[in-house]
Order: structure tokens, then C-alpha cells, then sequence
């Protein structure tokens, strides 16, 4: 029996939306059933719903930048709560928190001392962090500035800062910052942080200077999971994952714990084919940090690329089934996550839920308007529930991006002679 992770109060809470028309996260799991006419033959099912064979497994999102750089805003003041208000029990559940990787929960309690976060150095390097992690990079700099600026400034607070500029849009800002600081601290660590954020540099013709950099670093601190961990992230992004998996081990084995290095090893085994590795790794990360909501997406990606590999229906069926799990766990915790909300419309379309599959699929065509995978699924939504107009739509706009789009052309074509 298949257990239903989404069973939560985080799922129920992302489906609360839901609520108007009755429709929850288990039943929604719970009606994954083949279509009568397609029983027997999954690879139709895959076909028609644009099941990829391999599906393209994200980046985690530690480097990566937002679209439109986030403005350096000063953290919001302490709310004051009188005589009552206890700032020794708000750090210490802030750093529960951040020991159990719940940062967005370490935030809230930490939001509401900041003005005794800010009064000590050790404190601020603390608070830095927290912010970072929670997804405020702006926040950090503002925060992390206030000690950055020492020559003495320890390397793991610089790294911080460098990574709060770089995804705040400022990847020149970071590397000049990290140039600084090396002058005066010669730790590796910092020299394999600038060779990650240049081999993620927004200029791609840039990105070929890392590897020089990560080399130095391997010779200079090899046993550094810090070195060995992004110079297996860089191999990755090169499709060398054999040699990606070495250097990620390396990085697990000096730090055997750490939810970051597990799950990209797993994503190493899955490009490597090793499904049943990387299904166990990605477990065993979401054992230690279950708020990352990029490892439940690779394991939704795992199941669903073996739903669209097997030839059996009932283990496409309990494939299917479990993918859905894992995107519904994905945005509990990221409920405007683009593609996992394009992967639970898929999923929804194929068994036959075309209004809910709708509601997903718009989150994620507001995001990115231009992705015809995206306004295929939502063609294919509206016809089957007899909105042929609302349908024609979709394809005409897929085939003004794409006039060569055969499978909107050929849908299209079939719509007109109906008509």
C-alpha cells in the first residue's frame, strides 16, 4: 500500500483554495487511475501527455538568480510586545529551527528580536545566515554589511554575503567582494565559492573560467567539502556526472549529514541512471531536511521517469501516484513552485481531473507565458471539457510562438475540420 505523504498539514494548508469546491490533496491522489481506453498501454498515455523520457532534474537553487534582482531593503523593525516579550525564547526557537533546516520558521521568530540580532557581531553573522536561507538575500546584505566590511571578517560570513549579492543579481558585486577578502584570508573555501558563482555567471561565455579555479582549489584545500562539493556541483552542469559523483562523495564523506551534499549525490545517480540510488539518497536528504522543496521535485522527476520507462500499467499507475505525492509535498512548501505545479496539471490531466489540473497549470503559465508545454496541457484541459474556444486559443497563440509546432498544428488542424 502506497502511504500518502501529502496527508499534512502543510498539503492541506497549499489546497486550501481548494475548499470552495470540495476538493482535497488525498482525493486528489486517491482518483490516479488509467483511463479504460488507454489500460493496457502507458507509453500512449506518456505520448499524449508529453511524458519526457528522461525529465530534466533543476538545479537546487542555492546559486541561482531571480529573474529581476531583489532590492536591498532593510529588515522589518521588531514588533515590540511590552514587558512580556521574551527575546531569549524567540532566539532559542529561532536556532531550533534553523537545526531542524526550518528556515522560514527560524525567520518569523527571528523577525521578532532583530533589533538585539543586529546589537552583536556574533548575532549578526547568525541572523545573516538565516535570512539567506530563507530566501531574503537582500535582507542579508543589509544585515551581513554591518561586519563584512572588517578585514578580519571569517570566511564563513564572507561566503554569505558573496552568496546573498550573487542571488540578489549582483554576481560582479560578489566576485569583487570575494577578491577583497582573499587578499587578506587565503582559506580555499572562498576561492571555491568565487569559482561557483563564476561557473553560474548570468554570462555564459564566463562560466569556462571556473574550472581553473576549482583546480587550484582541490589542490590547494582537496579534503574541503566546501571545494569538493561545488566543483561537483560545476561538473554536473557540464554533464560530467561520473566525475561530479566522485567529488560529491568526497564532500559527503567530510560531512556525512549534510541534506545539501545527499541530495545532489542523488541527482548525480539519477543522471547516472542508478534510479534506485538516487531514490535513496533524495529519501534519505528529505529524512534529515524535509522543508526542501527542490529534493521533493527530484523525486517527483524520479518517479515520473520511471512511470514513463515501464511497460506495465499497474507500475505506471503506483509511479504516477507517488510522483503526484512528492509535487504536492513540493508546494506545501513553495506553493508558486513553476514547474511543479506544471508537472501536477500533467499528472492531472492524464487521469482525467482536467478543472483541477487547470488551476495548476495557470499558476504556472503566469510565471513563464511563453512555454507551450505549459498551454498544451491547458488545450488539452479545456477540450476535454468541451471548451473548444478557450482551447483553439492556446494553440493559436503556441503556433504564433511556434508555427512549426506540429502537435498544436495537428490539433488544430483536426479542431477546423470538426467544425
Amino acid at each position: 500500500m502506497i502511504v500518502l505523504l501529502i496527508i499534512s498539514a502543510g498539503a492541506w494548508y497549499a489546497f486550501a483554495y481548494l475548499e470552495k469546491e470540495h476538493i482535497n490533496p488525498t482525493e486528489l491522489i486517491e482518483k490516479i487511475a488509467p483511463n479504460e481506453e488507454t489500460k493496457d498501454d502507458p507509453d500512449t498515455i506518456a505520448m499524449d501527455f508529453d511524458l519526457p523520457a528522461a525529465p530534466e532534474v533543476p538545479e537546487h537553487e542555492e546559486y541561482q538568480v531571480e529573474e529581476t534582482p531583489e532590492e536591498i531593503v532593510a529588515p522589518a523593525p521588531s514588533v515590540s510586545l511590552g514587558d512580556d516579550f521574551d527575546i531569549q525564547a524567540h532566539l532559542q526557537l529561532m536556532r531550533q529551527n534553523v537545526s531542524k533546516y526550518n528556515y522560514t520558521l527560524a525567520y518569523k521568530h527571528g523577525a521578532r528580536v532583530t533589533g538585539s540580532l543586529l546589537a552583536d557581531p556574533k548575532l549578526i553573522a547568525e541572523w545573516g545566515n538565516i535570512l539567506l536561507e530563507a530566501g531574503r538575500p537582500g535582507e542579508a546584505i543589509y544585515v551581513l554589511q554591518k561586519i563584512t566590511s572588517e578585514d578580519t571578517v571569517k570566511s564563513d560570513v564572507a561566503i554569505n554575503m558573496a552568496l546573498s549579492m550573487f542571488r540578489s543579481g549582483n554576481a560582479d558585486g560578489a566576485i569583487e567582494f570575494l577578491d577583497e577578502k582573499m587578499q587578506n584570508n587565503k582559506d580555499a573555501d572562498l576561492l571555491a565559492t568565487k569559482a561557483s558563482i563564476i561557473g553560474e555567471h548570468p554570462d555564459a561565455k564566463r562560466r569556462p573560467a571556473a574550472e581553473q579555479l576549482f583546480v587550484k582549489c582541490v589542490k590547494d584545500k582537496g579534503s574541503s567539502p566546501i571545494v569538493n562539493y561545488g566543483y561537483g556541483r560545476y561538473l554536473m552542469s557540464k554533464g560530467d556526472y561520473g566525475n561530479s559523483k566522485i567529488y560529491l562523495e568526497r564532500a559527503l564523506k567530510a560531512k556525512p549529514n549534510e541534506p545539501r551534499y545527499i541530495s545532489r549525490l542523488g541527482m548525480a545517480e539519477f543522471y547516472l541512471k542508478q534510479d534506485a540510488k538516487a531514490e535513496a539518497l533524495y529519501k534519505q536528504a528529505l529524512e534529515i531536511n524535509p522543508y526542501d522543496y527542490n529534493t521533493w521535485f527530484n523525486l517527483g522527476e524520479l518517479y515520473l521517469s520511471l512511470a514513463n520507462e515501464t511497460g506495465s500499467a499497474g507500475v505506471f499507475r503506483q509511479k504516477m501516484h507517488k510522483a503526484l505525492e512528492s509535487y504536492l509535498k513540493t508546494i506545501s512548501l513553495d506553493s508558486l513552485h513553476i514547474r511543479a505545479n506544471y508537472r501536477i496539471g500533467l499528472v492531472l490531466n492524464w487521469n482525467g481531473q482536467h478543472k483541477e489540473a487547470i488551476r495548476h497549470l495557470n499558476i504556472a503559465l503566469e510565471k513563464m507565458p511563453q512555454e507551450i508545454p505549459i498551454m498544451q496541457q491547458l488545450s488539452s484541459a479545456y477540450m476535454k471539457l468541451g471548451d473548444t474556444a478557450k482551447s483553439v486559443d492556446y494553440l493559436d497563440t503556441i503556433l504564433k510562438i511556434d508555427p512549426f509546432n506540429k502537435i498544436a498544428a495537428t490539433e488544430m488542424n483536426r479542431v477546423r475540420r470538426q467544425q
